[in-house]
């Protein structure tokens, strides 16, 4: 894209036409004379005057004025040959000319300016559209190619422009201007407010405009370069997010699916390691290795059972069946379900029955309190608490023990999916499920900080309905 700016003559080549014109016009006027009234000839000099003054300005329109009165009054004023003035008329002629070339040299001058601006404004439109095409056509994810620095660098009038990109956050502070020059310089870019990096100009082209030095145009072409960098992470982070949906999609179909082909298997197991137990005439030994087996069927199946309520979290295909409960007899059934879980470990149960009913699924909320009481006697120490109150309006029943708590390095991700919750070991299903199941009705389980053991299950206020 290319555009010819037509530039004005040079006042030192206007003066010298406008003298060659007046030179021209008196020889005219002289050949012609003889069969016109020389005088009434003169009416060319203006017309000379107009022209000189409207293609190059106020004073080579001016000398030219000057250069016609003097030719006038030399040749065709009586007493030719001299340039002295004896009619008041004569004086007006000169004013005249004067006249016209300052006025016409002033409109002139007017009308150029405003054609220079407006053939800069489309030559700055046409970069800049030339620019925009390179930053939102061809951009893909990631940092912008060099055809967006390429484009800049041809908008601009330099040699090269380079595109240096700082941290995704902005963490490195904003990125410092240096003031254009033809050495080069730089423009910070910035997109949503948050600096992006910078746009590092190189030495001046020697053929090419100076746009670069137009005011506000750099900055209009670091602003173009920065959308093409903030797009390059929009699409990028885009593909990223689609990408690690596809991947939960796959792992939550690979985790429903096994977890739901192992539930056969495990029931035939129990129900066979039940049925030895209960054969008359067993060999001895048989009984403890039976309980073994029925121990850690059951373990699996609680494991996989997590699993599968997990899976349906992640998929949306849990629902929560909303009532009025007691906080009190949620906490007591589920010490009565986490008995077996418990290893004989020391529970000690305070949550009053004053505490107001609140709005959820009882069977959810028994499963998130077995899973904390199950987390509490594995890798905590007794006695294990389970407190109720209320709490800037909201109940909450908590479950902690007596243990040193969480690391620095556990509590941040602790209810985070496959996270082991101390030196113990474990799946780090169970915390995961138990917070996906707060959330499906509404609740909240709120992990403890490092160095603590206290989990809170939180319920929003309620209003509950009064009985006629």
């Amino acid at each position: 894209m290319d555009v010819t700016r037509r530039r004005p003559p040079a006042p030192i080549l206007g003066l010298i036409g406008g003298l060659g014109g007046v030179a021209l016009v008196t020889w005219l006027i002289d050949v012609v004379g003889d069969d016109v009234n020389e005088l009434s000839l003169t009416v060319c000099y203006p017309l000379l005057v107009l022209a000189v003054s409207g293609l190059s300005g106020v004073w080579p329109g001016l000398a030219t004025a000057v250069a016609s009165a003097v030719a006038v009054n030399w040749f065709f004023i009586a007493p030719v040959h001299t340039l002295s003035v004896n009619d008041g008329r004569d004086w007006v002629s000169l004013g005249v000319l004067a006249a016209t070339a300052v006025i016409t040299g002033h409109l002139a001058a007017g009308f150029r300016r405003q054609r220079a601006e407006a053939e800069e404004r489309q030559r700055d439109a046409e970069l800049l559209a030339e620019m925009a095409e390179a930053a939102l056509g061809g951009v893909g994810p990631g940092p912008p190619g060099p055809g967006v620095a390429d484009a800049a660098a041809r908008a601009l009038g330099v040699e090269w422009c380079r595109i240096e990109l700082g941290p995704a956050d902005g963490a490195a502070g904003t990125p410092v201007a240096v003031l254009p020059s033809a050495e080069g310089f730089a423009v910070p870019l910035s997109g949503g407010g948050r600096p992006l990096g910078l746009l590092v100009v190189g030495p001046v082209r020697p053929d090419a405009e100076p746009r670069w030095a137009t005011p506000g145009f750099a900055e209009a072409v670091a602003g173009l370069a920065a959308v093409a960098v903030e797009r390059g992470r929009l699409l990028a982070g885009a593909l990223e997010a689609e990408s690690l949906r596809r991947s939960d999609e796959l792992k939550t179909a690979l985790l429903h699916g096994v977890s739901h082909e192992f539930r056969t298997p495990l029931t035939a197991i129990r129900t066979a390691a039940d049925a030895l137990a209960t054969t008359p005439g067993a060999p001895e030994g048989n009984t403890e290795l039976l309980a073994v087996l029925a121990e850690e069927t059951a373990r699996l199946d609680r494991l996989v059972a997590n699993l599968l309520d997990l899976s349906r979290l992640e998929a949306g295909a849990l629902v929560a069946r909303m009532d009025w409960c007691a906080p009190a007899e949620i906490a007591a059934g589920a010490m009565d379900a986490a008995a077996p879980l418990l290893a004989g470990a020391e529970v000690i149960l305070d949550v009053p029955d004053t505490l107001p009913l609140v709005r959820a699924d009882p069977v959810l909320c028994e499963r998130i309190l077995v899973n904390l009481l199950h987390n509490a006697a594995r890798h905590g120490r007794p006695p294990i608490r389970v407190t109720g109150e209320v709490r800037d309006g909201r109940t909450e029943i908590a479950v902690s023990d007596a243990g040193p708590g969480l690391s620095e390095e556990v509590a941040p991700v602790v209810l985070d999916p496959f996270t082991s919750a101390g030196p113990g070991g474990g799946t780090g299903v169970g915390l995961a499920l138990a917070r996906g199941l707060a959330d499906a009705q509404g609740a909240a389980l709120r992990a403890p900080a490092a160095g603590e053991s206290r989990f809170v299950l939180s319920f929003p206020p309620a209003r509950v309905p009064q009985v006629a």
